[in-house]
């Protein structure tokens, strides 16, 4: 070894690596450190208390305090952690609601507008049916709706149908009144007194076939339709008894 020349142990080469290291990491640290304290700051600024609910709708059948009790669980919280899709989901729940449509105000409001489920139908003399086929917690009231039967479980199945058979009779000038889905087929009861009766299995093709000839009739003098045949159908007449093949 030269004169003048140092040896660095080991030990001593380890000290030097970490001196060398220990400002940067000491900084990166405490800038991250900063960081999450404003980020907490922030987020409690941010997430300021929402406890004030304003409902927006007709509410004919439902009441707010159903409204309220439904997000009771979800409602109050604040800006940040309400979840509006879920508050959303949570109403779209009830059987009366239709669609919701929830949103945050920077006042510390939760804005909440309903669209009602409304009747449409009468359901077998004694319920209410919503255009989906939906059986509505509704009390009975005098209302002016068609009336539909079928078997208690078949509500959606008679009501897709209703929309379809009354779709066709607007387009001929007739207003679909009752429909009943029986052993016997469907049986379509109209304002004008025409009752028309559709096989249950093959009913639009009844219908289609009804179509091709309603033109050459005068629907204002026929009492009932038949379309249950396999050839043809029967036709009976408001004032007299006359069957006519079609």
């Amino acid at each position: 070894m030269k004169k003048g020349a140092t040896r660095l142990t080991p030990s001593a080469t380890k000290s030097f690596s970490l001196g060398k290291w220990a400002k940067p990491i000491s900084v990166a640290v405490t800038t991250i450190s900063i960081m999450v304290a404003v980020s907490v700051l922030v987020l409690q600024l941010a997430n300021k208390p929402i406890n004030k609910l304003e409902l927006n709708g007709s509410f004919q059948y439902l009441t707010g305090d159903e409204v309220k009790q439904q997000i009771s669980s979800l409602f109050p919280s604040g800006f940040v952690s309400l979840d509006v899709d879920e508050v959303r989901t949570t109403l779209e729940q009830l059987p009366l609601v239709a669609t919701a449509r929830v949103e945050k105000s920077w006042a510390g409001t939760l804005i909440v507008t309903i669209e009602e489920e409304v009747p449409v139908a009468i359901w077998n003399d004694g319920k209410l049916l919503s255009q989906n086929g939906d059986v509505l917690p509704v009390e009975m009231r005098d209302l002016n709706l068609p009336k539909l039967t079928g078997d208690v479980s078949a509500s959606r199945k008679v009501m897709e149908h209703f929309l379809l058979f009354n779709k066709w009779a607007k387009r001929h000038g007739l207003s679909l009144t009752s429909l009943a889905s029986t052993p016997s087929g469907w049986k379509l009861s109209h304002e004008s007194d025409l009752v028309i009766w559709l096989d249950g299995s093959n009913a639009m093709k009844g219908l289609k076939q009804l179509e091709s000839v309603i033109e050459q009739i005068q629907l204002e003098r026929i009492g009932r339709i038949d379309m249950r045949y396999e050839q043809g159908f029967a036709v009976a007449w408001k004032y007299s008894q006359a069957q006519v093949q079609g």
